[in-house]
């Protein structure tokens, strides 16, 4: 990860509440909210702790009262030395969980995280072409840029390991973090930090592959992305995710999907190969854009009805756009007229959050 980002707390989200005299324990049950991303918000009474209506509320084993009356889960949090005396505290205040910290610090992190991703849960798009150089990678790209116009938080993530890496299309982006620096991680990861580590182009972040395909492939299949997505989640109100092409049901980032786009290009071959990844994708949420050219006798909607799936909508064969790409100019093509009618129909099309998060 980038030197120098901070694992500060989310603002404007109090799904937790301690309550304590005790300053070492208000020390390390913060340092473990804040490694998780929660903002924790620190009584000295349970009173106090209550008035918030927290989900968890954290009490000290120093709190004298003699049972909790609590509407959510409620933990007591101790510290070492105190495993004889601690169970005794807990069946006193009818406590569900018992923390000793720091030792229990990676469990409580574990359920703070969860706390933080219920209060905010974005939405995630997988696009993936039926078939070699279809344009996912610039479609990707064109609704990414047009989430982040529309006001809403955006993440684009290149899930190709073989594609070379989508800041190759993406000359203006910053430097940052990409997938090559996510190896190490374990456990939960910051959506603040990540969100403030990665580069940004036109108002969107990108996380890119660079290239190390064999390496960038590892990271992909172990725990580390399981805690990218997790933080992508709550840091972003989309997430776009331009997958490979060829078997999308064997590529491990799809699951994370909460929709699927099949770019489809209007010909046989790929049609055919559309259905047959229709047939592995009955569990998500799944439409078709379909690709001109054309063949005669073939629509947009005559396509999507060959692969049996809804229409998202229409992208049409543009002309210019391997040049506009090599001469670091793809963006500027997110302004053609079709583009900017696709994107705006997934965007007020998709599910209930993707239009909430633009309210």
């Amino acid at each position: 990860m980038a030197d120098g980002q901070p694992w500060l707390p989310a603002h404007g989200r109090t799904g937790a509440a301690l309550a304590t005299g005790s300053q070492l324990i208000r020390d390390e049950t913060a340092r473990v909210a804040a490694a998780a991303g929660l903002e924790l918000t620190i009584t000295s009474t349970l009173a106090e702790a209550r008035r918030s209506r927290p989900e968890v509320v954290l009490v000290g084993s120093d709190i004298a009262e003699s049972r909790v009356d609590s509407d959510g889960e409620l933990i007591l949090v101790g510290l070492p030395g105190e495993e004889g005396t601690v169970w005794e505290v807990a069946a006193r205040l009818h406590a569900t969980r018992v923390a000793l910290l720091p030792a229990a610090g990676d469990w409580l992190a574990e359920r703070f995280a969860r706390l933080r991703t219920t209060g905010s849960r974005g939405h995630i798009l997988g696009l993936v072409g039926c078939s070699g150089g279809v344009g996912t990678s610039s479609l990707s790209c064109w609704l990414a840029l047009a989430s982040a116009r529309s006001g809403r938080s955006t993440l684009l993530i290149d899930g190709d390991c073989g594609g070379g890496g989508l800041h190759l299309a993406l000359p203006e982006l910053s430097s940052g973090v990409r997938w090559e620096d996510l190896g190490e991680i374990s456990g939960t990861l910051n959506p603040d930090q990540l969100s403030g580590a990665l580069p940004v182009v036109r108002g969107f972040a990108v996380l890119s592959m660079s290239g190390s395909a064999a390496k960038e492939a590892s990271i992909v299949t172990s725990s580390a992305v399981h805690s990218v997505f997790a933080a992508a989640r709550s840091a972003f109100d989309v997430t776009v995710v331009d997958l490979p092409a060829g078997w999308p049901w064997g590529d491990p980032l799809l699951t994370f999907c909460d929709q699927v786009m099949l770019l489809v290009q209007g010909r046989t071959r790929p049609i055919t190969a559309a259905r047959s990844a229709v047939e592995h994708l009955q569990s998500f949420p799944t439409s078709v854009i379909a690709r001109g050219p054309l063949e005669p006798g073939l629509d947009p909607y005559r396509v999507a009805e060959l692969v049996e799936q809804p229409l998202m909508g229409y992208l049409p064969h543009l002309r210019g756009v391997p040049d506009a790409e090599r001469q670091g100019r793809l963006l500027t093509i997110g302004a053609h007229r079709a583009v900017r009618r696709l994107t705006a129909r997934i965007l007020a099309n998709g599910p209930a959050g993707i239009v909430r998060a633009a309210s």
